[in-house]
């Protein structure tokens, strides 16, 4: 069964008529470890935006767990190769940065704030940065590449 699926998907940015992806039909099944290769520019950061529902597609279906992507997942987690950290911010604050911006988390924070603040602890020790949640993203190695998670919920 498949877990992220692509039913005739293609994809024109706003400002072009040009499509970026045309007429694409994929899917991976559960658990099922898959590498996007290509040169710059062929479309593996848009596939991911697509997954992520960062991006809505033009023409077709994305489908994330049997449910169609109609807005940001909750499952699905990327880290780019290009840092897109805040460089103000310490590595702790880049990664409670959504519970500050995405809704329901927004809202709760004042209230949850602790409990989120824990969740962040342990996903930095879970990727190995236990001990730099103080540290600035200059501090740490640039070493971490383009690497989508999926978590079944």
């Amino acid at each position: 069964m498949s877990f992220v699926k692509f039913e005739n998907v293609s994809l024109a940015y706003s400002n072009s008529e040009q499509l970026a992806i045309k007429d694409i039909n994929f899917s991976i099944n559960e658990n099922e470890f898959v590498a996007l290769v290509g040169p710059s520019g062929c479309g593996k950061s848009t596939f991911m935006k697509l997954t992520s529902g960062l991006l809505s597609p033009s023409e077709g279906y994305v489908f994330v767990n049997k449910r169609e992507v109609v807005g940001p997942q909750k499952c699905v987690g990327m880290a780019f190769q290009a840092s897109n950290l805040l460089p103000w911010r310490t590595t702790l604050q880049n990664v409670m940065l959504p519970m500050e911006i995405v809704e329901p988390y927004r809202s709760t924070r004042r209230k949850k704030g602790h409990e989120y603040e824990e969740q962040a602890r342990a996903l930095l020790k879970r990727v190995g940065l236990e001990g730099y949640e103080d540290k600035f993203p200059w501090e740490l190695s640039g070493g971490i590449s383009s690497v989508p998670r999926f978590v079944a919920r």
